[in-house]
């Protein structure tokens, strides 16, 4: 009896932790690890993970995947979700200092990417602007004539318009991922006018184009659109573009990123933005979101 009386008692002290622990909340946060910054690649995503061919879902990152129509032009939309801001990383091809091309779906598979985006293409701005990656600076030249993007430690955005060497010494951050490229399509809320004067970006050409925006702490939504090259849609301007991506909710910061057949978006290892487009041009760097989620037994 004295037995059954203490077996009865351990069940219940086991019963009442349980109902004080939030169920899996101390498991959950102790397997969602913060990636270091000198790594090349993520944790492999998981395949319970992929809940869809538009959606993948673990504990470290969500990612939800819509298609849409604007201005006669077909465009997609990337939601992203992270638990932490090492999650947010930059991938090149090959080595800064002697640069060459690959596809982004190469890149983005050796780096274990769940979602990824084309770059700035850095070798293509003759050795003008800021080249950060990985928290590593490469080069810093800029003389204003480009807006820069830094992506903080946070994980947050900053657009630096016209951005001069001062601008990006002066910044109040750690900058781990720094790009130059643009324009800034939405700028701390406010929704960027007279693009069209972005010779540079093709701004009155109707283009694929790709932009990275964020919406929220370690929440951003990647846009891209078609081009004429692809069967039913026209391409838009860089004005077009901006209305588009302005007409999400909550934006507060978008940067305008290489177009063209440079825009690229993989998921699941394929490229899924303009699927009836034939060309494939290689990338010198994506951006890309991974998972930092390692289950129990994994190392």
């Amino acid at each position: 009896m004295k037995k059954i009386l203490q077996i009865a008692l351990l069940v219940l002290m086991l019963a009442a932790l349980l109902v004080l622990v939030p169920s899996g909340a101390m498991v959950a946060q102790a397997e969602i690890l913060e990636l270091p910054a000198d790594a090349y690649e993520g944790l492999p995503p998981q395949k319970s993970g992929y809940l869809s061919d538009w959606a993948y879902e673990d504990p470290s990152i969500s990612v939800s995947i819509e298609t849409g129509r604007y201005e006669e032009t077909n465009y997609m939309v990337a939601h992203v979700k992270l638990a932490n801001a090492t999650q947010l990383r930059t991938a090149m091809a090959s080595n800064y200092y002697n640069p060459s091309t690959s596809l982004g779906t190469t890149i983005a598979k050796r780096c274990n990417a769940v979602l990824a985006i084309n770059g700035d293409f850095f070798s293509t701005r003759n050795g003008v602007g800021l080249v950060t990656r990985q928290g590593k600076e490469y080069r810093l030249k800029c003389n204003g004539d480009y807006d820069v993007l830094i992506i903080d430690d946070q994980g947050d955005l900053h657009i630096l318009p016209s951005a001069t060497n001062q601008d990006v010494e002066t910044f109040a951050g750690v900058i781990m991922q720094g790009f130059t490229f643009g324009p800034g399509l939405i700028i701390q809320g406010e929704k960027q006018t007279d693009l069209a004067k972005y010779v540079f970006a093709a701004g009155q050409k109707y283009a694929q184009r790709m932009c990275l925006a964020q919406i929220g702490p370690l929440e951003y939504l990647c846009i891209c659109s078609e081009g004429p090259e692809d069967k039913g849609s026209v391409g838009l301007t860089l004005d077009q573009f901006c209305d588009l991506v302005s007409s999400f909710e909550g934006i507060q910061n978008a940067y305008n990123l290489d177009g063209g057949s440079s825009s690229t978006m993989v998921f699941r290892n394929q490229k899924i933005n303009s699927p009836n487009n034939p060309k494939r041009r290689p990338l010198c760097d994506i951006i890309y979101f991974a998972s930092a989620y390692q289950p129990d037994g994994q190392e």
